[in-house]
C-alpha cells in the first residue's frame, strides 16, 4: 500500500515582500520575507530597528517608487524621500503610513477624530449623503430650475391627444399647470394673504385641491389645515410639440418656474394631466416645509456650533465629564439635521460605531 505524504503549501514569490540587505540606520544588513495582503506585526526591543525597517526602509522605498512614476510637474508638489540603504526590495506596492501621535486627553476626542478618519467621513457625508426630512422621513432632493424645465419638457413630449385647431395651430385639451405652493398643511384663515395676492395681479388659486378665483369671497376655517397654491401659468401640451409655438411655450414655462420659486421660497408644483409633482430648488421638504441648511462638512462636526447638538454643545452628555447621556441627541453629539443625512440608510454616527470589517 502506497504511503501518502501531505503536500506542502507553496508560496509564490509574487505573494511576498522580500527585503534584502537592509542597512538603514541601525539595521545590520538584514534580509526578511513578509506575506503580502496580511497584517504583519514587527516586534522587538527599543532601538532594535522596528521603525527603521517599517517606515524608513519599506515605506520610504514604496513611496519613492510611486513618486518617481509621476510626471515631473506632479513631483514638484510632493516631498521627495531619500532612497533607503537596502540592496533590493521585491514585491513592493505603493505605500502609505500612519504616524504615531501622542494621546489627547480632550473629552471631545474619539478614535475617529484622533486618527483623522472622521474628517474624511464628514467630507463623504457632505458630498454623497442624502438628506431626509425630520418630520416625514422622506428623502429631500435639490434640483435647479433648469433641471426642472428639462424634466417637464421631456415629460410632456408625446402626450398630445384630443387635438383641435385654433387659428391653424393644433391644440389639445390637456394642459400643464405651474403652481407656487405658498401654504402647505397649515392652519389659518389667510384673508390678508389672499387679498395681497390679488393686489399682485394673480387671478386664481387652488385651495385644498379646488380652483378658486381671488375676486370671489374666500372663507377658510382657521382651525383646519389648508394647502394654498397660486396658479402661475397653464400651457397646452401641444404647444411644446408644435415648432411654431415650442420656443414660446418653453419661455413661458421658464418664467412661470422662476415666478413660482420666488413666491413659494423655492417650492414648485407641476400639475400634469395624469399626475402632480412637488419639487424644490433647495434642500426643503415639499410636503411639510422642513428645510435644511447647506450640507457642508461642518454640519457633521460636534466641535462646531453649526453641527453640535444645541442641548449638550456636542459633548453627548448632560454635563461636562458626566455619565448621563444627553436626552436630545441620545449621545450622538450632533444636531438632528446631521443625523438625518444618510448613505445606504446609515448616518455618520452609525458608520463610526461600526467595526472595520462591517464598514467596508
Amino acid at each position: 500500500m502506497a504511503k501518502h505524504t501531505p503536500r506542502k503549501s507553496v508560496v509564490k514569490e509574487s505573494d511576498m515582500i522580500i527585503v534584502k540587505g537592509a542597512r538603514t540606520h541601525n539595521l545590520k544588513n538584514i534580509t526578511v520575507e513578509m506575506p503580502r495582503n496580511k497584517m504583519i506585526a514587527i516586534t522587538g526591543l527599543s532601538g532594535s530597528g522596528k521603525s527603521s525597517l517599517a517606515f524608513d526602509t519599506i515605506f520610504a522605498e514604496g513611496q519613492r517608487r510611486y513618486v518617481e512614476s509621476l510626471s515631473s510637474y506632479a513631483r514638484q508638489f510632493l516631498k521627495q524621500m531619500q532612497k533607503p540603504d537596502v540592496d533590493e526590495i521585491v514585491g513592493l506596492s505603493p505605500a502609505i503610513s500612519i504616524d504615531q501621535k501622542s494621546r489627547s486627553n480632550n473629552p471631545r476626542s474619539t478614535v475617529a477624530t484622533i486618527t483623522e478618519i472622521y474628517d474624511y467621513l464628514r467630507i463623504l457625508f457632505a458630498r454623497v449623503g442624502k438628506p431626509y426630512c425630520l418630520v416625514c422621513d422622506r428623502e429631500i432632493h435639490k434640483i435647479t430650475k433648469e433641471e426642472i424645465l428639462q424634466s417637464v419638457v421631456k415629460q410632456v413630449s408625446g402626450k398630445n391627444k384630443k387635438t383641435k385647431e385654433v387659428f391653424g395651430i393644433t391644440l389639445t385639451d390637456a394642459k400643464i399647470k405651474v403652481y407656487a405652493p405658498i401654504v402647505v398643511g397649515r392652519k389659518g384663515e389667510y384673508y390678508q394673504m389672499l387679498y395681497d395676492l390679488l393686489g399682485k395681479g394673480y387671478d386664481r388659486v387652488k385651495i385644498d385641491g379646488k380652483i378658486m378665483r381671488l375676486r370671489e369671497q374666500i372663507i377658510l376655517d382657521k382651525n383646519k389645515k389648508h394647502d394654498i397654491d397660486i396658479l402661475i401659468d397653464e400651457i397646452f401640451l401641444s404647444e411644446f410639440a408644435d415648432k411654431k409655438t415650442e420656443d414660446n411655450a418653453k419661455e413661458r414655462l421658464s418664467e412661470a418656474l422662476e415666478k413660482a420659486i420666488e413666491e413659494a421660497a423655492g417650492l414648485i408644483k407641476i400639475e400634469f394631466p395624469d399626475e402632480e409633482k412637488l419639487m424644490s430648488v433647495k434642500f426643503m421638504c415639499p410636503y411639510d416645509g422642513f428645510s435644511y441648511p447647506e450640507i457642508e462638512p461642518r454640519l457633521f462636526s460636534f466641535n462646531s456650533p453649526y453641527g453640535a447638538c444645541p442641548e449638550c454643545n456636542g459633548l453627548g452628555t448632560e454635563e461636562f465629564f458626566s455619565d448621563e447621556v444627553c436626552k436630545k441627541c441620545k449621545g450622538a453629539r450632533l444636531r438632528e439635521e446631521a443625523l438625518f443625512v444618510k448613505i445606504d440608510g446609515k448616518n455618520i454616527v452609525d458608520v463610526t460605531g461600526m467595526a472595520i470589517n462591517t464598514a467596508e
